[in-house]
């Protein structure tokens, strides 16, 4: 299969956040990069990897996350993928609960001269608070 630069930047930086590669975060990631997604603010690239590093992947381990389809155009990245991690930190207030979890989204990276510049995300936060215990399951599950 031949993956263009643009994809692999896109997963590249995935897989680097994912394995706690921080130098890659760094190095693929311009540095007026911005995110957006999930009903934040708007995060600039420090806060990104800030919230990556002690945030996200300190809550979220053993992330074994899949790329369902990678669908480009020009210069932008589009992804819908699932991630399978082990819910062992405290994740935005909520106690571990030590489980496998599976989180599932879309996002869209965009790049320029080799960098992401952008990403939006948008990410299934009902599905994974069911599975956190923050919501009942829903009937008939």
């Amino acid at each position: 299969m031949n993956i263009s630069a643009n994809k692999e930047i896109t997963l590249g930086l995935s897989k680097a956040i994912m394995n706690g590669q921080w130098d890659i975060v760094d190095s693929l990631l311009d540095d007026n990069f911005t995110y957006i997604g999930d009903a934040r603010p708007a995060m600039n690239k420090q806060e990104y990897i800030y919230f990556m590093k002690n945030i996200l992947c300190t809550a979220m381990t053993n992330m074994d996350m899949k790329f369902l389809r990678v669908i480009e155009e020009d210069n932008m990245v589009a992804v819908d993928y699932t991630n399978e991690m082990t819910n062992s930190g405290a994740f935005m207030g909520i106690p571990a609960t030590n489980k496998r979890i599976i989180g599932t989204g879309q996002f869209i990276r965009e790049i320029k001269n080799g960098k992401v510049i952008a990403e939006w995300q948008t990410t299934n936060m009902y599905g994974l608070m069911v599975q956190l215990g923050v919501f009942p399951v829903p009937h008939g599950k």
